[in-house]
């Protein structure tokens, strides 16, 4: 018998066996994280989905408190933030949280903002000081902002219009109309996404324009900050906060002293809805942002929505 034949085929079939065996156990190992990965990927959008839909139904509780507003004639932000739609019905905006997880809703007025569409030239002046511009860039962004909506195509000292945009490495033209959102901003000459952001040693501006009012502002909503731009005193601005709280319900009146400044009006039609929503304790969330207008109708109220968003974002990114 030849035994060294014998033991050669032996080692041979069991490197044959453990070959099989590794790549069975690789296989195994492939499929398992295979398994996992769409485990994973499968519970992340079930919670993307629960969270998307948990942000949609916070925007319809916000829209329904918009549309059972019994006393339309005033509304008003109290000092935590919190926007009184009836000075006697408590507000919905905030953090809630359930079983699925939690659910933030804010209700903001776009007539509490400088529409940029409509604002002075000492207003915009104003506006870009305080967000931390030098002086020439001031003057430089608001000849490009009247060159950007007005319909000619002559610029402005310092302004720009087509020649300039389309020698740029991403060419376009200059729209010569109203800006349709305030993130259209940053298309102008001298403007980055920093002024939204508060970047660069900026200030962000982006919380105190529109483009969506109706040429109004409220005096029952509006921020000290664009109560400054307006130009009002600390003393006149601190008299207006003092009249904004759950017992005085806000002005019903404009002031005659105030009306010089351009605050024009006690309540709102047009509302911008913010909901981040999140399932239970997860990274993700969902945001629905969205603004609307209160229509009357023959059969009441209806909401229009002009604007709407959505995203998907981890937390701090």
């Amino acid at each position: 018998m030849n035994t060294a034949g014998l033991s050669m085929r032996s080692g041979f079939a069991l490197i044959m066996v453990l070959f099989v065996l590794a790549m069975l156990s690789t296989f195994a190992l492939n499929f398992v994280t295979a398994m996992r990965e769409h485990s994973a990927i499968a519970r992340n959008l079930k919670e993307e989905t629960e969270s998307y839909y948990m942000a949609v139904s916070g925007y319809h509780e916000a829209v329904n408190s918009i549309l059972s507003d019994n006393d339309m004639s005033v509304d008003f932000i109290d000092g935590d933030g919190h926007f009184w739609l009836d000075p006697k019905v408590q507000p919905i905006t905030g953090k809630k949280t359930n079983q699925s997880g939690e659910v933030t809703i804010s209700i903001t007025d776009e007539n509490a903002k400088l529409n940029i569409n409509l604002a002075r030239t000492d207003q915009l002046r104003r506006l870009f000081d305080y967000a931390g511009f030098a002086p020439d860039a001031v003057n430089e962004i608001i000849d490009s902002i009247l060159d950007w909506k007005d319909s000619d195509t002559e610029h402005h000292l310092s302004g720009a219009e087509d020649e300039y945009y389309e020698d740029l490495d991403e060419p376009y033209r200059a729209k010569n109309a109203f800006f349709d959102v305030p993130e259209e901003l940053f298309l102008v000459k001298g403007l980055t996404r920093d002024v939204f952001s508060g970047s660069d040693g900026l200030q962000p501006v982006l919380p105190f324009i529109t483009t969506f009012s109706r040429g109004t502002i409220n005096i029952n909503s509006v921020s000290e900050e664009v109560m400054t731009l307006l130009g009002l005193s600390p003393v006149e601005i601190e008299a207006i906060l003092k009249q904004r709280n759950e017992v005085s319900g806000g002005f019903r009146f404009i002031p005659r002293e105030f009306t010089k400044y351009g605050l024009n009006a006690t309540f709102t039609n047009t509302f911008r809805i913010e909901v981040t929503a999140r399932v239970n304790n997860e990274s993700r969330y969902a945001n629905v942002s969205a603004v609307v207008n209160r229509l009357k109708t023959p059969d009441g109220y209806k909401v229009q929505t002009i604007y709407w968003r959505e995203r998907e974002k981890n937390i701090g990114s």
